[in-house]
């Protein structure tokens, strides 16, 4: 029997997976945030250092549900905080990328993830700082390309880095990570 994709180089890309009504649902939700109650400096500046943007939306049901379109095998889990990713553009010219691979939290007691599945909400490129894999079969980093509503199914083993913003415009993307069952 052939090893799937996420086995061999430990990624999958899973076009249209999520449907264009819940991408522009999600993303409605983000901006009406950003209208009603703004963002300071020193806000954004948390979220930027800690890659979790709007943390307060993270499990209302418009982020959530972006799960609802996927196949069930990869819902199976005990879901762990969603993570909304928003990427302003980058000041800086040329830096070297370092990858890293998810740790489970402390409070998993041991578990260890099944999956992590990233979900773009605006295009993801590498001109405005797209997701970056360094496959598991050993290949050389890979900037991937994911459309609004494609999906990246990844081995909780995959180094990875958000790559550098050059556009003029702001990438969103919201990941979603499963641990094994207690």
């Amino acid at each position: 029997m052939a090893r799937s994709a996420t086995a061999v180089r430990g990624y999958e890309i899973l076009p249209g997976a999520v449907s264009a009504e819940a991408v522009e649902r999600a993303l409605r939700h983000v901006h009406l945030d950003l209208v009603r109650n703004g963002a300071p400096a020193e806000t954004i500046g948390t979220w930027i250092w800690s890659a979790h943007w709007f943390p307060h939306l993270k499990w209302n049901d418009e982020i959530v549900s972006l799960l609802d379109d996927l196949p069930s095998r990869l819902r199976e889990g005990e879901l762990c905080d969603p993570q909304i990713v928003v990427q302003p553009p980058d000041d800086c010219v040329d830096v070297e990328l370092h990858p890293h691979v998810d740790r489970e939290p402390d409070w998993a007691d041991g578990r260890p993830y099944l999956r992590i599945v990233g979900i773009a909400l605006s295009p993801n490129r590498r001109a405005n700082g797209g997701l970056v894999v360094w496959p598991l079969d050993g290949g050389e980093p890979e900037a991937v390309e994911l459309e609004p509503g494609d999906a990246i199914v990844m081995d909780p083993q995959l180094p990875h880095a958000s790559g550098l913003n050059r556009a003029g415009a702001l990438r969103y993307a919201a990941y979603f990570r499963f641990l094994a069952p207690d």
